[in-house]
């Protein structure tokens, strides 16, 4: 079929005409060229003849010119070579007149010879094109059966494997180095410390070592810049926490002032003796919650502190809901009801 095809798109190349008149055809038009342009040949001689004439006086150097006559036979020859000029073409042209079929048929020739180039080259090309799948199903079969899901194949995949010079032996090896180097950098991705998966992940997605360490060392950086950071908030809540709880004690300080005044007016007006009420409110047992935040040696020194000074304390458990309250209360079987905290902002 695909001959049958062929056949119909060109003519059979060695059986086309150069020309379709014979070489006494041929010969005779040029014969009839000559003959029927004898004007012109002669017309050429003569100018031929005009020029010479016009031209050889000026040969002897005793010659003097005169203007009228030196522009009269420089007006000759370029009549002369005009003319020559023109028979020429008219002869030129009748001559190659004969050649136009010839040069049409030529073309033909050529045209049908480069559209033949181009259907063997395309059969060229599609016979390749059939080897190269069927070389690159074989080595994915090849590949499948490593059973290597790492990655696909084609992500170490080269072109240069189909080839027709590239033998199939050559390219298991390929296969095999790749998948063991792969292999290999990852064993060495595993052995990073805290940022070992990440760095695989990486990897795997450019498959690049040195690009997956460079990640690592970003990794470390930012890590690094998140944990400074985050040290620099907390102290900057820290210190506005505690300046506002200085701010907070320095304003009992003076509302409790203002209440031993009252409080003396109070046993002035009730015949007291004076301090009485002070004395009450100050042995009063008042029951207070708080929490605190600082080192694990800052609260030692605190809960040391308050047991040396005959406070009390329990531990408490800040939960997010009264259902986590809840669980954990009966998780660790306690009775006791359960009492929601609320923090009150700049407030002791």
């Amino acid at each position: 079929m695909k001959n049958e095809t062929m056949d119909a798109a060109l003519p059979v190349i060695a059986e086309m005409e150069i020309s379709t008149i014979s070489d006494g055809d041929l010969e005779a038009a040029f014969r009839r060229v000559v003959s029927e342009h004898k004007d012109a040949v002669v017309s050429i001689h003569q100018s031929m003849v005009d020029a010479t004439d016009a031209y050889r006086k000026y040969l002897d150097e005793s010659y003097e010119p005169l203007e009228d006559v030196a522009k009269k036979d420089r007006a000759t020859l370029n009549k002369a070579e005009k003319n020559i000029a023109d028979k020429y073409a008219s002869l030129k042209e009748a001559y190659e007149k004969p050649l136009e079929n010839v040069e049409s048929n030529i073309k033909s020739i050529r045209n049908a010879i480069k559209k033949a180039s181009g259907i063997v080259d395309g059969a060229v090309k599609n016979h390749e094109e059939k080897q190269k799948k069927a070389k690159r199903e074989e080595i994915q079969k090849y590949f499948d059966n490593k059973k290597f899901e790492l990655v696909p194949l084609d992500r170490i995949f080269d072109q240069k494997w189909l080839n027709k010079g590239t033998k199939m032996k050559d390219i298991h090896t390929e296969i095999d180095a790749a998948i063991a180097r792969i292999y290999q950098d990852i064993e060495v991705l595993e052995r990073i410390p805290d940022h070992g998966t990440a760095a695989k992940a990486f990897y795997l997605e450019h498959l690049d070592m040195g690009a997956a360490l460079r990640q690592v060392d970003t990794l470390k950086e930012n890590v690094a810049k998140l944990a400074r950071e985050q040290a620099d908030r907390e102290a900057r809540v820290t210190q506005e926490q505690c300046e506002q709880n200085d701010k907070t004690e320095r304003q009992e300080k003076v509302d409790a002032s203002k209440e031993t005044r009252s409080q003396g007016f109070v046993d002035e007006a009730l015949g007291l003796p004076e301090g009485t009420t002070a004395a009450q409110a100050k042995s009063e047992i008042i029951e207070c919650t708080l929490t605190f935040k600082g080192t694990k040696e800052q609260l030692l020194k605190l809960r040391e502190y308050m047991t040396a000074q005959g406070i009390p304390y329990r531990k408490a458990l800040v939960l997010a809901s009264y259902d986590d309250a809840r669980q954990v209360a009966c998780n660790k079987g306690i009775a006791e009801d359960i009492h929601s905290i609320l923090y009150v902002p700049n407030a002791a």
